[in-house]
């Protein structure tokens, strides 16, 4: 959650309410957050000065307007090139997307696509094995009953892996080179 707030503000300056929009109108999509979620991370942000905030009076009203502090920004940054976790890839990859407009040179888009490209490849093998190894078990047609749709949903995850990783490729295609 934190990320996607410093991806945000990495763009531009928002207010909490312009921050929970930005949520609600596209990122949604890929990382659903509530209004408290979004504020524990502000306050973890504020916290470890990876952002600030100017405070002004807006139509009698107070209003915070959230800034990335440099702290931030090499936080974001770090975050962009790290590894993806496995248990979070969808989501990581997604995100890595959505913000790699943020990244100015294409051999730093690239290696990030390519870190993305080789975590969805390791969990596809890893499904590959495993309906390997499912295969190969001799079911009773009552066990068939129980877990042939657990069968179907890892052919679901395999295949969309397999579109994922052909999405991140199609990225990394229209790369220069």
């Amino acid at each position: 959650m934190e990320i996607v707030v410093l991806g945000l503000l990495m763009i531009q300056d928002l207010t909490v309410y312009q921050l929970n929009q930005a949520f609600k109108s596209g990122i949604a999509l890929i990382y659903s957050a509530s209004y408290g979620s979004l504020l524990n991370a502000i306050k973890k942000l504020l916290a470890s000065n990876e952002i600030t905030f100017i405070e002004m009076v807006e139509n009698g009203r107070n209003k915070k307007i959230y800034h990335i502090t440099e702290e931030g920004r090499a936080h974001f940054t770090q975050w962009m090139h790290a590894d993806i976790d496995e248990n979070k890839t969808e989501t990581m990859a997604l995100c890595k997307v959505f913000f790699l407009g943020l990244v100015d040179a294409d051999n730093e888009k690239r290696k990030i696509l390519e870190n993305i490209v080789s975590a969805i490849t390791a969990i596809e093998e890893k499904l590959g094995q495993l309906s390997q190894r499912l295969s190969q078990l001799q079911l009773t047609d009552e066990e068939m009953k129980i877990y042939g749709y657990q069968f179907k949903t890892l052919d679901y995850g395999m295949r969309s892996h397999q579109v994922a990783r052909e999405w991140a490729q199609e990225l990394l295609g229209e790369l220069p080179e």
